[in-house]
């Protein structure tokens, strides 16, 4: 991880105008910035974007400001400047490369964990999680996810991804994603959505999301 970029990033991108930053951690591939109010921990993530040969460090940064966390994407490319990947416009242009250095599961696993939220509408989306440790949302990758993957035995029925491409490189990506979050102190719940995302080598995605199953509560263990 080039730590040094991913601080500026962080403090460029996510922390807010007038918050004066105290600290700055940094280790092999790890960075941490902290503020009066907020921690900002960066480290490698494991999205399929990663391997992309135009990207240098696809980064997760979980912002702790007790007892809320917020998940962001940055992407930070071999050349140009990072990616903030919760502000909609960045993702948008971002479609422009799938069929071209990015594969289409690798651009929905990216809405799966960061636009598995209420409020998508931006100007930045702010991904709410769990705990400081546990995802904010997920992509459904298998009909069955809901067993195997998340035991929801009331959730809704789901289907892999979808991808179809026409002749002059348009396409479509049909996929399902769902959140995860706390109720109450022993209560958890997801809320699934159904995404439709179009786009095309020479224009920016657009996507239609529709909320298939509202708060569905996960079994007491």
């Amino acid at each position: 991880m080039d730590t040094e970029r991913v601080a500026a990033a962080i403090q460029h991108y996510l922390v807010n105008p007038g918050e004066n930053v105290e600290k700055v951690w940094t280790g092999p591939d790890w960075v941490s910035v902290q503020t009066p109010r907020r921690v900002y921990d960066a480290g490698l993530a494991d999205w399929a974007v990663a391997g992309a040969d135009w990207v240098s460090d696809a980064v997760r940064v979980v912002v702790e400001r007790r007892p809320v966390f917020t998940t962001h994407g940055l992407l930070l490319p071999v050349d140009g400047e990072p990616l903030h990947l919760n502000r909609p416009e960045v993702m948008a242009e971002l479609g422009r490369r799938v069929g071209s250095g990015l594969s289409p599961l690798a651009y929905a696993e990216l809405f799966g964990e960061l636009y598995s939220v209420r409020d998508i509408g931006g100007p930045v989306v702010y991904s709410f999680g769990a705990t400081e440790s546990t995802r904010a949302g997920w992509l459904v990758r298998e009909a069955d996810h809901f067993a195997r993957v998340m035991v929801v035995p009331d959730a809704p029925v789901v289907a892999p991804p979808v991808f179809e491409q026409g002749p002059g490189g348009e396409w479509t990506l049909a996929f399902f994603s769902h959140s995860y979050y706390f109720v109450s102190e022993m209560v958890t719940a997801v809320d699934v959505y159904a995404w439709t995302v179009t786009g095309g080598p020479n224009r920016a995605a657009t996507w239609e999301r529709k909320t298939v199953a509202d708060r569905v509560l996960l079994p007491l263990s």
